[in-house]
């Protein structure tokens, strides 16, 4: 007898949905690519503790600091995909290694499935209180008198901070000169205490230094203005159009796990997002939230890689 061939993949996709609706049937692991304390591990381990109320069972926060994420994004990578691993990686992993490694040990884009993007991190180009420039335009007219007397920080080769400054050179037709640091706290201090004229950082640890004034904030480099800082103009309405950066982090899971799986865990981590507490995590961290379904995600992946991977050898960044 032939069976109709919508027949076979309606039949085909019972075990997977039967699989979705189960799910989770032991222990979920979230594998996070940072240290304990930053903003990603902060939104992690907040939206672990409402999943795992939600699904009545553990959801335990995996820390695989270091190497740009490779090792963390590795181990993920390798696991069994079924939705029992998850990984939360900021964007660099994802979308700015592949333009920076001549080789990695996965590949974003075949290795796993896109869940949900989760939260952007405005950036905020901030100066030392003494410094002359108060507007964007002060920065860019100082910059084309003084070529390369201006030098910009980033928490090191690579990071947003670094392409930031330096797709605002390339906007603005300017030459500033990159101070690169081991992590982005020691590059914060050094803007602080005036050794260092400036940098794009992330508005969750430069706000507290805005508001005691210890920094001066110049403009928000996403699109959009960030709820945070209201009145704060973006760069791209400082003159420089289409400027549009911003950190983020996202959810993923292993390539190959059921499509109605991910959709589940989508859902659930829509849902928790909205509570009243999660909104006031992420907002009093400085971040926005931005849940996205799976194929919105995958969609800015493959953009982002492209146009990172594209200035990164305009620029002639390399780590290896």
């Amino acid at each position: 007898m032939n069976i109709p061939r919508r027949a076979l993949a309606a039949l085909a996709a019972v075990p997977s949905a039967a699989r979705a609706q189960s799910f989770p049937t032991e222990a979920v692991k979230l594998v996070i690519p940072f240290p304990p304390g930053g903003p990603t591990d902060l939104v992690g381990r907040a939206l672990a503790r409402e999943m795992a109320a939600d699904w009545g069972q553990p959801v335990v926060v995996d820390n695989r600091a270091g190497g740009n994420g490779l090792p963390a994004a590795e181990f993920a990578a390798r696991a069994r995909p079924d939705g029992h691993t998850l990984f939360m990686p900021f964007f660099g992993t994802l979308v700015v290694n592949p333009g920076l490694y001549a080789s990695l040990p996965y590949d974003p884009i075949r290795d796993f499935a896109p869940i949900t993007l989760v939260a952007t991190l405005p950036l905020m180009l901030v100066v030392h209180p003494s410094a002359p420039w108060r507007t964007l335009d002060d920065v860019i007219a100082d910059a084309k008198r003084r070529p390369g007397a201006i030098n910009y920080a980033s928490g090191g080769i690579g990071q947003g901070a670094h392409l930031a400054g330096a797709l605002f050179a390339k906007m603005a037709g300017i030459q500033l000169t990159h101070v690169p640091y081991r992590g982005n706290a020691p590059a914060v201090a050094d803007v602080i205490a005036g050794h260092v004229n400036m940098i794009f950082d992330g508005m969750a640890t430069s706000l507290p230094h805005v508001r005691d004034g210890r920094l001066r904030a110049i403009a928000i480099s996403t699109a959009r203005r960030a709820s945070a800082m209201p009145d704060l103009p973006t760069v791209a309405e400082s003159g420089l159009a289409g400027f549009d950066v911003g950190s983020w982090f996202g959810l993923l899971a292993p390539a190959g796990t059921p499509a109605p799986v991910v959709e589940r865990i989508n859902a659930e981590v829509r849902t928790a997002m909205g509570r009243e507490t999660m909104r006031q995590l992420i907002s009093d961290a400085g971040l926005e939230a931005m849940p996205s379904s799976p194929e919105e995600f995958a969609t800015m992946m493959r953009t982002e890689t492209q146009r990172w991977t594209e200035l990164i050898r305009e620029i002639g960044i390399r780590v290896d």
